[in-house]
């Protein structure tokens, strides 16, 4: 049960009789996960440990500020049933930009019964089908809201456009697993196979730069208009995900179309064709 932490000797052992008495559904397991489990901890991490229960139960997550030698540290704990916990692996992590999750995790204890199912070193769960409707939706929403003037509304759009590119990327670069949230976005960041300055375009849009509502449009479109040219070559693999009529209109370039009428600032009024005043649109 040892680990290269930053927890004091012990720590975790206790944690473990703790847990395993708590009032409820009898535990069957607790696994730690999270930056201790990747041996990557620092004085500043939480523990993150799941205790997995026998029976049906409504997910909690109970948080606790517990002594290790001269610190307290933040221990959050997932409280799961373990078939609910098991069924989750076949879902896509909602932090992983889409991509595959490979995350390592520990076994402190599990009960003989259920030990065969839950003792894994990677957690791992499946990449997220590509999101090409939802994608060019999004481009649409930052559009019309920014010919409104809702500022935020283009926020918020160009901020889900981002999260959901990677994902329809993924079919035009080298397959690949994340182990974390930053290692998500790393690897979301540095795609080999992507438009040019999808990187600087992505940050803005997660909001991670300073852009006005203009630039953000802009840099969405790009994005866009970018990653349909890349995965076009491989427009039959959407099927599954899209719909054979989408995936049809990304072959024949109709969607490129599309996305190009969202973009032209000739059909934009004039106040915001001009709003910015012309660096609105440096991008």
């Amino acid at each position: 049960m040892s680990a290269r932490t930053t927890l004091a000797p012990g720590f975790l052992d206790d944690w473990v009789d703790r847990l395993r008495t708590v009032p409820g559904p009898p535990a069957v397991a607790l696994l730690l996960r999270g930056s201790h489990a990747r041996d990557a901890a620092t004085e500043f991490s939480d523990v993150d440990l799941d205790l997995l229960v026998a029976d049906p139960v409504p997910a909690r997550n109970p948080a606790y500020l517990a002594q290790t030698g001269d610190r307290l540290v933040h221990v959050s704990v997932a409280v799961r049933d373990v078939e609910s916990w098991l069924a989750r692996l076949d879902q896509p992590a909602p932090w992983a930009f889409g991509l595959p999750v490979a995350a390592p995790a520990r076994l402190l204890w599990a009960d003989p019964v259920w030990r065969s199912r839950v003792d894994r070193n990677l957690i791992c769960q499946p990449g997220r089908e590509p999101e090409l409707e939802d994608l060019v939706a999004d481009l649409g929403k930052a559009t019309g809201a920014f010919v409104a003037g809702d500022e935020l509304g283009v926020r918020l759009a160009a901020a889900d456009l981002a999260r959901r590119c990677p994902s329809v990327l993924r079919w035009a670069n080298p397959p690949v697993t994340v182990t974390s949230r930053r290692g998500a976005l790393e690897t979301a960041l540095g795609l080999p196979v992507a438009p040019p300055g999808y990187r600087a375009d992505l940050l803005a849009c997660l909001g991670a730069r300073p852009r006005s509502a203009g630039q953000l449009q802009a840099a969405a479109h790009r994005l866009v208009a970018g990653t349909l040219t890349l995965v076009r070559p491989y427009a039959d693999q959407f099927v599954p995900a899209v719909g054979a009529d989408l995936a049809a209109a990304l072959a024949d370039g109709r969607l490129a179309r599309y996305v190009d009428q969202l973009g032209r600032r000739d059909r934009f009024p004039a106040n915001r064709r001009r709003a910015g005043g012309g660096s609105d649109w440096a991008g």
